[in-house]
């Protein structure tokens, strides 16, 4: 099938792209539950050596969000005028955020044996707005930082929605690219805070690989994905901190491999090429659509609330009867089964009234819809 045609026929969703969501979703759990919450002592029990090693890597799962975030933030602005541009992403981001950092809120208050406590209503009224740190305060769960980053890029691409500039988006891109070059070499605070620059190589790629999903190749996008690749490699190679000797290449047993990261941030690169290389299909089955569905909130609900639940279950004695790998497996599963809450009670239900009320295309007043068994195109 070729490009022109699919961009005709695009069925509602695109499976390949909820499975890349779920896997992303579960290298971050894995890393904060396995490695980050032991080694910082959040998680008072240490896990498997080897569970251990291979979860170092999962913080990359943030770097393929962005990827998809850039593909279907691109999207969803390609079929949109700014105002239900704005709906879509309110109600998309919002209901989940004030469940989730509600509920995370009242456990971090009602076990005493969590690392993290609320500071203040400040603090929490601060992160209902999303980005906290706008208001001079600290994300309510570690795992919010990432939020800042979206809206950072959902307020550029609004931006060239409003002035009419979204038809030169590719040419914006790659001004965005050259400016994380220039960063890259010389790192600027404000510079970094108010562009992203940082990110600019995984959006820029996801939203590049949209646009050859939707009107197919061309030179400057494959340009641009090269260019994309290389920078998301230098800046992954520069968080993997510095290189203790070229001999710790060949070692898996210090810490994140600079090679092994390398090598998953192409995977990255891979598994999109692959996605947007094939025809596009309506066939998906439940687990793609489950994974699409709860990636969101398992990502807001899982890190603080599964160290709180952890540390009640290890001061009860219950992770020296079960063991510490087989309390955070039960974790996972109600952290899984919150996400499901979540996505079913919440945002099923407040979200599409949300966007049209936002849209001005329905009254907020009563509403309180049903929940929906098909998702929209544009969720990210």
């Amino acid at each position: 099938m070729s490009a022109q045609a699919s961009a005709t026929s695009r069925p509602g969703r695109e499976p390949a792209l909820d499975w890349l969501r779920g896997l992303a979703a579960l290298a971050v759990v894995m890393f904060h539950y396995f490695h980050k919450g032991p080694m910082e002592g959040w998680m008072p029990v240490r896990q498997h050596p080897l569970l251990d090693a291979l979860s170092a890597y999962g913080y990359l799962g943030v770097h393929l969000f962005f990827m998809i975030s850039g593909y279907v933030i691109m999207m969803t602005a390609q079929h949109a005028d700014l105002r239900h541009f704005v709906a879509s992403r309110i109600s998309r981001l919002l209901p989940a955020l004030w469940f989730c950092a509600t509920l995370t809120a009242l456990i971090e208050l009602l076990i005493p044996e969590s690392p993290f406590r609320p500071l203040s209503w400040t603090q929490y009224l601060a992160n209902l707005a999303l980005v906290p740190a706008w208001f001079g305060q600290e994300p309510i769960d570690g795992a919010y930082w990432s939020l800042a980053i979206e809206i950072n890029f959902y307020l550029w691409v609004a931006a060239a929605i409003a002035l009419g500039q979204l038809r030169h988006i590719e040419r914006l891109l790659l001004a965005w690219l050259a400016l994380s070059f220039v960063n890259l070499l010389r790192p600027m605070y404000p510079v970094q805070w108010l562009t992203s620059a940082h990110w600019a190589p995984l959006f820029a790629s996801g939203a590049f690989f949209y646009l050859v999903r939707e009107s197919g190749w061309t030179r400057l996008r494959r340009l641009a994905l090269c260019a994309s690749l290389l920078l998301a490699g230098a800046y992954a190679w520069r968080e993997t901190g510095p290189l203790r000797g070229w001999e710790m290449l060949l070692r898996l047993d210090a810490g994140p491999n600079h090679l092994v990261v390398q090598a998953i941030i192409l995977a990255c690169f891979g598994a999109f090429f692959w996605m947007v290389s094939r025809p596009l299909t309506s066939s998906g089955d439940v687990l793609s659509d489950l994974a699409g569905r709860l990636t969101y909130p398992l990502y807001l609900i899982h890190q603080n609330a599964g160290y709180a639940l952890f540390g009640m279950a290890a001061s009860s004695g219950l992770v020296g009867i079960l063991g510490p790998g087989l309390v955070t497996l039960s974790i996972i599963g109600i952290a899984l089964a919150a996400a499901w809450f979540v996505n079913v009670v919440v945002e099923q239900r407040l979200g599409p009234p949300l966007r049209r009320w936002i849209a001005g295309t329905r009254p907020l007043r009563g509403a309180w819809s049903p929940p929906h068994s098909s998702r929209s195109r544009e969720r990210p």
